[in-house]
């Protein structure tokens, strides 16, 4: 009797330890599943994983992170905050919850506080939680207002741990170092992610990313191909694909834009790619057509993107009135953290293009300037600031925004510096500081450029600006300059380039030395011009007035 009650309570024990293993497993399984679901970016298949898993397991804490994970890639922040909320309340001090929660005041830009739910969520995992040290890493990453150096200082934390074996943090880790746009160690990450695992394909997917923003597609593209042939469902490759024939062959775009949809998650936001597509084809009333209808539809779900696109489409109509009430739109439904360099952009052009709204254009390409990271994108929206100071014959503002985008250019020529000294130089027409500026960039083309007379000739006109009596012979030295560079070039194919700058250098000091009653002095110069060309009818009048007892010549006029 005593044997067989011993039997059965072994029986009873051993059944518990079997069921507790077997829901152990479909647990870990689930949660495999639902960040399977993450790293594919299908957010809502993620949402609907975790959720199941809360049904049966509440607030259990790393289904709870992960479901806030997926309202975060769903842009549902407040549903994120309260599903951490819910979790942290029945388990205090969780550090995986305390390391998700830091990542929603990071994307409400509360860098202090989610400094401080870090702080303390290491604290309490002992920086030895693998998962813990990911989330912070992956919260500083993905945030805007995160720290991709503090990522960096606990990914690599979680790299060191014993039997460490994630290939996905060594990705991690390359994101952080692209954040700080350091390619070369962004790189060495995502190989060590491949070596670890070969059929991992954001590792190489992203590694293109690095080069797609040095617009490298000999590279970029072949990588994001890899991506696809390691793991055809990987879904943003795909998407990559498109964005990159979109402004090159819309039915290629087309047909990888159809392969993205089909890997995503079924959504109606999906039409918006669709509708950009007629954008793409220059259909650009049906674009904003198909927008208005999708607006329709969805009413307040609907994502704010698809009022920039109308701004776009309104734009290149030409109807400036209604894009700019799309592009208020956008900016009034889209967070902050969403808005991009480019949205600056299009905000500056579409008040650049409306004539009292014009002034305001400046400010929006200053903020795009400011939000992109690329120098060469720097640069292009400088242009466009440029070309509005131009248009509106605002010499003053030309001068400061040609100075700034030759500040922004990674290797300027000369001719951009000459543009830069030029505009200076036309701004002192309006206010006679400008000179002492355009005199320094000039100064800098002859450091940089001795052997051109460019620097010399124009550092000769400013000076003559400023000591217009001559008086202080500031202009000398680099008139004389311009005669010795010039002078042997006039035998070659450039002299109707120099001719011009030459003859006045002579007029110049033929009107010096008249002023300082040195007609000899003069005369030579007058002769020496002469010699170079023989039949320049003003420079024989000027030789036969200071020749023959005649009233000196007036003093030559400038340019």
């Amino acid at each position: 009797m005593i044997f067989n009650q011993n039997m059965r309570n072994m029986y009873r024990l051993s059944l518990a330890a079997l069921l507790f293993f077997f829901q152990t497993s479909v647990f870990s399984q689930s949660i495999e599943e639902g960040k399977k679901f993450i790293y594919y970016e299908r957010y809502l298949s993620a949402k609907q994983v975790f959720e199941k898993i809360l049904q049966s397991k509440p607030n259990q804490p790393e289904a709870a992170y992960w479901l806030a994970q997926a309202y975060i890639g769903l842009e549902d922040f407040t549903s994120a905050k309260n599903t951490l909320q819910v979790a942290l309340n029945a388990n205090l001090n969780d550090p995986l919850l305390l390391s998700g929660m830091g990542e929603i005041e990071l994307l409400n830009t509360r860098k202090e506080v989610a400094r401080t739910l870090f702080e303390t969520a290491l604290s309490a995992s002992k920086e030895k939680d693998l998962e813990v040290l990911h989330a912070i890493g992956r919260a500083n990453v993905n945030a805007k207002d995160g720290d991709a150096n503090y990522a960096i200082a606990q990914l690599q934390k979680a790299t060191n741990l014993k039997k460490f074996n994630d290939a996905t943090v060594y990705v991690t880790l390359g994101d952080a170092y692209r954040k700080l746009l350091d390619g070369g160690n962004a790189v060495v990450a995502y190989q060590t992610a491949l070596g670890m695992n070969p059929q991992l394909a954001a590792a190489v997917y992203k590694e293109g990313l690095i080069y797609k923003s040095q617009k490298n597609k000999e590279i970029y593209l072949p990588k994001f191909e890899s991506a696809i042939q390691m793991d055809p469902q990987y879904g943003p490759a795909y998407y990559s694909l498109y964005v990159h024939w979109y402004e090159r062959d819309v039915a290629k775009a087309e047909d990888f834009l159809n392969k993205y949809i089909e890997r995503i998650d079924p959504d109606s936001q999906n039409d918006y790619y669709r509708i950009d597509l007629l954008y793409a084809s220059k259909k650009f009333q049906e674009a904003i057509q198909g927008a208005e209808q999708l607006i329709a539809q969805l009413g307040p779900r609907v994502k704010p993107r698809i009022y920039r696109l109308k701004a776009y489409s309104y734009k290149s109509l030409s109807d400036f009135t209604n894009a700019k009430l799309a592009a208020d739109a956008f900016f009034s439904k889209a967070n902050p953290s969403d808005w991009i360099p480019k949205d600056y952009e299009l905000y500056g052009d579409i008040l650049a293009a409306i004539p009292n709204e014009r002034a305001g254009a400046y400010a929006y390409y200053e903020m795009a300037i400011t939000a992109d990271s690329i120098s060469e994108n720097k640069v292009a929206y400088l242009q466009k600031a440029v070309e509005l100071a131009k248009s509106q014959k605002d010499k003053k503002a030309t001068a400061y925004w040609a100075n700034l985008q030759y500040q922004n250019k990674k290797n300027p020529s000369n001719l951009d510096l000459f543009n830069v000294g030029k505009a200076y130089m036309d701004a002192a027409s309006e206010d006679f500081s400008y000179y002492a500026k355009a005199d320094t960039l000039f100064a800098l083309y002859t450091e940089k450029f001795p052997t051109q007379y460019n620097g010399y000739y124009w550092r000769a006109r400013v000076n003559w600006s400023i000591d217009s009596t001559m008086a202080l012979s500031l202009a000398n030295p680099y008139f004389e300059k311009v005669i010795e560079l010039t002078t042997p070039m006039m035998s070659t194919k450039d002299s109707a380039t120099v001719k011009n700058p030459l003859k006045l250098a002579h007029r110049y000091f033929i009107g010096f030395y008249n002023a300082k009653k040195e007609n000899k002095v003069a005369l030579e110069y007058c002769d020496k011009y002469l010699a170079i060309d023989p039949n320049d009818s003003e420079f024989k009048e000027f030789r036969q007035l200071l020749s023959g007892n005649k009233p000196a010549a007036d003093k030559p006029k400038k340019p």
